[in-house]
């Protein structure tokens, strides 16, 4: 899109925006089965995304949902030597998000936006954008709090150690959701993982990455008594995935009864497959795009990791696109 375009369409959307919505409604998501094709806007501040991008992909392939599927993954990222954590308060950073939604909005016409980021899911209600567009935006706090609550459920003396950005801990969405819905306050602990977010995408598999696990699995568990039942690991923050084998090891080196690893990147697109929908088409075509409008300085990273298992979305990521008026 030319970029003197892009700025008019921008300004216009700003003095002239969509009429008022309620953002993501039944009626919006029963209007997206409606469609053969469709486009999915799959955001997050970093590159932990991608994996809830290649979850939905696999699973899309085979449902037959829609007959062909356009998934971007666009990077939220404002800056490379900083991000939305370093911002000083929560109005900044919704001012950014908002940006990001209008941006993404405006180039891609999505049929639907997932915000694959805890840190931004806390917040994008706040937003002008999801108060005012038809676009459907669905954030991941929702399907981590289900799945928390689906296990916690199943094993009543079992905990959960919600790990996740300063932001998302401070915001508190899941446990305050769980306590709403009858969980009982002492079986949620909530640890912040500064930094690991960053150390995770540079090297999920790194020795720096995993004494940081071990530290923060290690606080989190001191004022839990060690004759509890099961203790259930949720990674809450879309990158926390992608080192996973730490996690385990950071609980098994402990006195502690594990319950498992609860990762909502795996779970937060299973309604694109909702049952009724299914098998309307023989076959969906994929295709992925990857933009930024910063540098990737860890994709070759996160590109090892996708290589062999979704090698689409490697080559994609290999050739992502540099748009530095993308919001």
């Amino acid at each position: 899109m030319d970029r003197y375009v892009y700025t008019f369409l921008l300004l216009l959307f700003v003095f002239f925006p969509f009429e008022e919505s309620d953002g993501q409604t039944t009626t919006d998501l029963k209007g997206l089965f409606e469609k053969k094709d469709i486009t999915i806007v799959i955001t997050d501040s970093g590159l932990g995304g991608l994996s809830v991008m290649s979850d939905i992909a696999e699973k899309l392939k085979t449902s037959g949902s829609f007959s062909k599927v356009n998934l971007i993954f666009a990077n939220a990222l404002f800056d490379v030597a900083t991000g939305y954590n370093s911002l000083q308060t929560r109005q900044e950073k919704i001012a950014v998000l908002n940006k990001v939604l209008i941006g993404i909005g405006l180039r891609y016409n999505p049929d639907i936006i997932l915000i694959a980021c805890n840190t931004l899911s806390v917040l994008f209600n706040e937003t002008d954008f999801v108060r005012k567009s038809k676009v459907p935006v669905v954030g991941i706090v929702q399907a981590g709090v289900d799945l928390i609550e689906e296990n916690l459920e199943k094993y009543p003396d079992s905990r959960v150690i919600i790990f996740g950005t300063e932001t998302t801990i401070e915001e508190n969405s899941h446990k305050k959701a769980l306590l709403q819905n009858g969980i009982k306050g002492e079986r949620i602990i909530t640890k912040a993982c500064p930094q690991l977010q960053s150390y995770i995408e540079q090297n999920p598999a790194g020795d720096e990455t995993e004494m940081l696990i071990s530290a923060y699995v290690s606080e989190a568990l001191e004022n839990i008594p060690v004759d509890t039942g099961l203790v259930f690991t949720s990674l809450n923050c879309s990158h926390f995935g992608y080192s996973e084998l730490f996690w385990k090891r950071a609980m098994k080196s402990t006195l502690y009864k594990s319950g498992g690893i609860l990762n909502p990147n795996f779970t937060m697109g299973n309604f694109l497959m909702e049952q009724k929908y299914r098998f309307r088409y023989p076959e969906t075509k994929i295709s992925y795009l990857v933009v930024s409008k910063v540098q990737l300085s860890n994709w070759k990273s996160m590109y090892s990791l996708f290589n062999a298992k979704s090698p689409e979305l490697a080559d994609a990521l290999e050739n992502y696109k540099i748009i530095e008026d993308l919001f």
